[in-house]
């Protein structure tokens, strides 16, 4: 059975094409930040296309809100195509049936089934921060299929803006897309050397590489910025734990999967707002091509409770052209 599989990020977009579960070809693009409400749905086709053959099932992973009964994205924070149908356009030009799931959701539900494991979170700390969870063997979606967002806890309720409005969220602070930001907010407070990663972060210019770099090369001002990410991601993290009571987290993501000495410094401070037991804690299965794992497990593995809520799709896919 061959299984085309997507994962839409907020900087990536990942296409690949799965056989009986082994992936077989992939290819990684930019996510489109331009262009009308079908624009991410005509590239991900056209990736599909390059693949030559065709397929028995899709699914879509996406890093935003969606609506899993249609198949539309609500609101992706981070990215300034907002809302877009992707299930119906998709069905349209492929012919099969697609999947469409939450980034983290289709994780949790791929390393549910790969790991036999019946509670578990999986956590992704990226560009954004999001979640997924399996409790007890069922996927949790909720009314809309959104029962994930932990990225957009609040932790501060009178903190900065998140992308998606909000005040004083998770991701508003640790994400990937938020580090240039918040570490210029610190920088501005810091009353320390003016040290290197201090000129970057006042130039805006201090992205989450840049920022461990000047950590483990000992920079003061970096080790302050790196501390507090620690705490604010110890207490996120917490906080999903109490909530969920998972077995296992399961930690992907550029920033969890790229920087184990970061994530070793912000599990430690994890017991501290604790009531649950903590979990064990390993990396997802298959690194950066967890989502597309999941999603393709999917459509494998379909969660049952997709058979209870899914509607025909409603969004417009009038307009829809091949762009080749």
């Amino acid at each position: 059975m061959r299984i085309l599989a997507a994962d839409v990020g907020g900087t990536y977009l990942r296409v690949a094409l799965f056989r009986d579960g082994e992936m077989l070809r992939k290819v990684k693009v930019t996510t489109p930040r331009s262009g009308g409400r079908l624009r991410i749905a005509e590239e991900i086709y056209n990736l599909a296309m390059d693949f030559g053959v065709e397929v028995d099932g899709a699914g879509v992973a996406v890093a935003g809100v969606i609506d899993v009964r249609s198949g539309d994205v609500v609101k992706m924070s981070n990215s300034p195509i907002k809302s877009f149908p992707l299930r119906g356009p998709l069905e349209e030009r492929l012919s099969v049936p697609v999947v469409v799931l939450n980034d983290c959701v289709a994780a949790a539900w791929g390393e549910h089934i790969t790991r036999g494991v019946d509670n578990l979170v999986y956590l992704t700390l990226s560009t954004g921060i999001g979640a997924g969870a399996v409790v007890n063997g069922n996927l949790l979606l909720g009314k809309d299929g959104n029962a994930h967002e932990v990225g957009h806890i609040t932790l501060d309720y009178r903190g900065r803006r998140c992308g998606c409005g909000g005040r004083g969220h998770w991701e508003a602070m640790a994400s990937g897309s938020a580090i240039p930001s918040f570490s210029r907010e610190l920088a501005l407070e810091w009353d320390g050397a003016r040290t290197e990663a201090w000129r970057a972060a006042m130039r805006g210019e201090i992205d989450p590489s840049a920022l461990f770099s000047f950590w483990r090369g000992g920079d003061e001002f970096a080790r302050e910025v790196v501390s507090e990410l620690a705490k604010i991601n110890a207490a996120g993290i917490s906080s999903v734990i109490n909530v969920y009571d998972p077995e296992l987290l399961v930690l992907g993501g550029s920033i969890a999967l790229n920087n184990r000495d970061f994530v070793e410094l912000f599990l430690g401070g994890v017991g501290e707002y604790l009531i649950n037991r903590m979990p064990s804690v390993d990396y997802a299965t298959g690194g950066e091509d967890a989502v597309l794992r999941g999603a393709a497990i999917s459509v494998l593995r379909r969660p049952g409770v997709l058979d209870t809520i899914l509607r025909p799709p409603r969004g417009d896919s009038s307009g829809f052209e091949f762009a080749r």
